[in-house]
């Protein structure tokens, strides 16, 4: 029988590491758990489709057990949201660290569409997921969105496909739209394969799409 520390071990597990717990200063493994499967839950019916009752039965608890924990189904969805948000800045974080070991431009390709199709976790995917199904109804979604998935993440390849072009590893080419297709790529990607568990299988796979954006990008910023 799978407990639900082991619950939570297996969905925490992306891009290669598990994510430490808690996730609150204040946390236990129910509230954890709470957090996990609301994610899943709002991501696949959408914050008004989805009651206190609901989330209490995945988990096994009353509802009455639930408010214990958060006070409203409102601050359930805040803590999940800002949650989704500290994984994707942490996600970031990893492919920095990729990163800064690669020593090619091609490398560096590699990590930036590699690393997505190795995030085979559905806990991640749907909480990325949620802020893109939730940003135009909620503004803390949409807050995050822009400023974190679009803003943040193109900065940030920008700023290292410059140090790749300063660095002699390429050509110079226009960074920042390039780092926006990859981003807007990379979300749809993510999409896909949510698309994958919920079984509505997709017109193409996630990993075709990134080579055949891969080999664009080369053609562009390292031509024979």
């Amino acid at each position: 029988m799978t407990t639900n520390k082991q619950k939570i071990d297996l969905k925490y597990k992306i891009f290669g590491d598990v994510v430490p717990l808690p996730l609150f200063e204040d946390s236990s493994k129910t509230k954890d758990l709470i957090v996990l499967e609301s994610t899943v839950l709002f991501a696949k019916k959408g914050f008004d489709a989805v009651s206190i009752r609901d989330i209490a039965a995945v988990i096994g608890i009353k509802p009455s057990s639930l408010y214990n924990h958060f006070e409203s189904k409102e601050a359930l969805f805040d803590a999940v949201i800002k949650h989704a948000e500290d994984l994707y800045l942490l996600y970031f974080q990893h492919l920095d660290n990729m990163m800064s070991t690669a020593s090619s431009f091609s490398e560096i390709l590699d990590i930036v569409f590699l690393e997505p199709i190795k995030m085979s976790n559905t806990f991640t995917c749907f909480a990325f997921s949620l802020i893109q199904t939730e940003q135009f109804r909620y503004n803390r979604a949409s807050m995050i969105f822009t400023n974190t998935f679009l803003d943040y993440s193109i900065n940030f390849f920008k700023i290292r496909f410059e140090d790749c072009v300063v660095r002699g590893l390429c050509q110079p080419f226009d960074c920042r739209t390039v780092a926006m297709v990859i981003m807007h790529s990379v979300l749809i990607g993510i999409n896909l394969r949510v698309h994958e568990y919920l079984e509505q299988h997709p017109p193409y796979s996630f990993a075709e799409m990134f080579n055949d954006l891969k080999q664009f990008i080369m053609r562009i910023a390292c031509p024979e």
